[in-house]
């Protein structure tokens, strides 16, 4: 079981893949489900599309149906399952809308963090910290660690970065788009294995971070996340079901009056 390093162990909101066989204590029965019910969407043991039922879950998890049924109900307000008429739930698709908009929006607010970061000066553990974890897509592309490893020192990169910012609702809102981000990267690894993060990328942020320049922190991390955004919509639209899509006409344009 990997552990969470102590540089983001404190941190007030701690993205989900970091705390993959962790126990959290506090929670009450829903919360668990909760959490357990969307690590499975997250690492696609639910793939999009999959259709489960209240019953299903309670079986598997061995417990009563009333904290499933809230548990998804709050996932429904994520966005990341539908409830189907009489027919249980489905998990919500990844469609390249969404994709895009998600990706933007990480964009914009990892880009700020970065930013911020710089200004303020990120504390000497973690900045050592984020020097180890820029050394790994070296190791990926050296064959010495595998997409799991590159993923996780990725997440837990942007997360440290995101606590250095000094602002918890701003850690919040990346770490809730981490969250989503890491179900389309794994849905992106499957469909394009060979795509990978450039060696050098998240070490060009750390020296920005170390010489405290902001305006090249934010260049570097917007740079990166937009690179992002490009490999993940380029791997989606390779999709078998998007290429298989229905194409919608368009509405006919009304003639001039």
């Amino acid at each position: 079981m990997r552990e969470i390093h102590p540089v983001i162990a404190g941190a007030p909101h701690i993205p989900a893949l970091l705390l993959v066989g962790k126990e959290e204590t506090g929670l009450d029965r829903t919360g668990q489900a909760y959490r357990a019910i969307r690590r499975q969407i997250i690492d696609l043991t639910l793939p999009p599309g999959s259709s489960f039922s209240e019953a299903s879950l309670a079986q598997q998890w061995h417990i009563s149906k009333t904290p499933v049924r809230e548990a998804l109900a709050r996932l429904r307000r994520d966005g990341l399952v539908d409830a189907l008429p009489r027919a249980g739930y489905v998990v919500s698709p990844i469609t390249l809308q969404d994709t895009d908009d998600l990706c933007a929006l990480r964009t914009l607010l990892s880009g700020e963090a970065a930013a911020a970061s710089a200004r303020r000066g990120v504390e000497a553990p973690a900045l050592a910290r984020l020097k180890e974890l820029s050394k790994v897509p070296f190791a990926l592309a050296a064959g010495d660690v595998e997409f799991e490893e590159e993923l996780h020192a990725a997440i837990e990169f942007e997360a440290i970065i995101a606590d250095s910012s000094g602002n918890n609702r701003f850690v919040k809102a990346i770490v809730d788009v981490l969250d989503e981000l890491e179900r389309v990267l794994r849905m992106t690894a499957l469909i394009a294995p060979e795509a990978a993060s450039p060696p050098g990328e998240l070490e060009a942020i750390f020296e920005r971070l170390h010489a405290r320049d902001a305006d090249g922190a934010q260049a570097a991390m917007r740079k990166r996340c937009e690179r992002v955004r490009n490999d993940v919509l380029q791997a989606l639209a390779k999709s078998v079901s998007v290429s298989r899509a229905h194409i919608e006409m368009p509405a006919p344009s009304l003639p001039p009056t």
